[in-house]
């Protein structure tokens, strides 16, 4: 019976394994064993399969892609990363509202890449997780959108747009107002600086957190009851830069610009 090619790819990770390899470039028996760490007598029986398929062909003892082989692997191969990103923090993912992501960013989670999941013990519940605070000081750049007050962030912020970092903030209304009635110092600092856009979300966010750096992304969402539990989700992988700045740019799109500190 003929197999299918989703079952001659998908059914066997040796396979599947071989075809992103030799997506890469093409190589000689020798080397496919060594990369895959298998033996001639359990690679060869695949290679047979998916000559016969015509996804690999062979010339002088060099296998690689047909051209057939390399069109399924290039659509594969973002399926296979959206897999491992939701396998990876299975139990994050399922509880997550995630429809305040836009579609075309949804299609393309496979951007977020190998993703880290922050939580902090019970000793730590109010700090800022330190793998969070070496990024970010280590940015130049720091897009943040911000939907709940932090008590360390006014500090942070504040030092980071004096020490030179560029940022653009933006923040709800209520969170604006207890930065400038508790932290009236930092704020002052914040409107101030020339290295700080500030803008003012003028509707209840439905993500609690995006901060997108030229180092890392950092998100948190809601839960889908609605309630938000202090998990961070944190990837610095380069194309997850680039998703999380189109995520930020488009929830900005309710947003304004707030050029002077409001009078509380």
């Amino acid at each position: 019976m003929k197999q299918s090619l989703v079952n001659l790819i998908f059914y066997s990770d040796r396979r599947k394994d071989l075809l992103l390899l030799l997506k890469e470039e093409p190589r000689d028996i020798d080397t496919i064993k060594k990369l895959l760490n298998v033996d001639a007598s359990s690679i060869q029986p695949h290679i047979k399969k998916m000559k016969d398929a015509y996804l690999i062909i062979e010339e002088k003892k060099v296998y690689m892609l047909s051209e057939i082989g390399k069109v399924i692997v290039e659509n594969m191969e973002p399926f296979l990363n959206s897999i491992e990103v939701f396998e990876v923090n299975g139990e994050y993912w399922k509880n997550r509202d995630l429809t305040p992501i836009p579609e075309y960013l949804l299609e393309r989670i496979d951007e977020l890449g190998k993703c880290e999941l922050l939580e902090p013990d019970v000793e730590h519940m109010l700090e800022t997780p330190k793998v969070f605070v070496d990024n970010i000081q280590s940015s130049k750049e720091i897009f943040t959108l911000v939907s709940y007050f932090h008590p360390e962030s006014p500090f942070l912020y504040a030092d980071l747009v004096e020490n030179g970092a560029k940022l653009t903030l933006c923040m709800t209304k209520n969170v604006i107002e207890r930065l400038v009635s508790s932290y009236p110092e930092e704020a002052e600092r914040l409107f101030k600086s020339e290295n700080s856009k500030i803008f003012t979300c003028q509707k209840p966010s439905p993500i609690p957190i995006i901060v997108v750096t030229d180092k890392f992304l950092s998100l948190k969402l809601f839960e889908n009851d609605g309630k938000l539990r202090d998990q961070l989700l944190i990837s610095t992988e380069e194309k997850a830069l680039g998703w999380g700045k189109e995520l930020f740019w488009y929830c900005m799109r309710v947003a304004e610009p707030t050029e002077e500190k409001p009078e509380i």
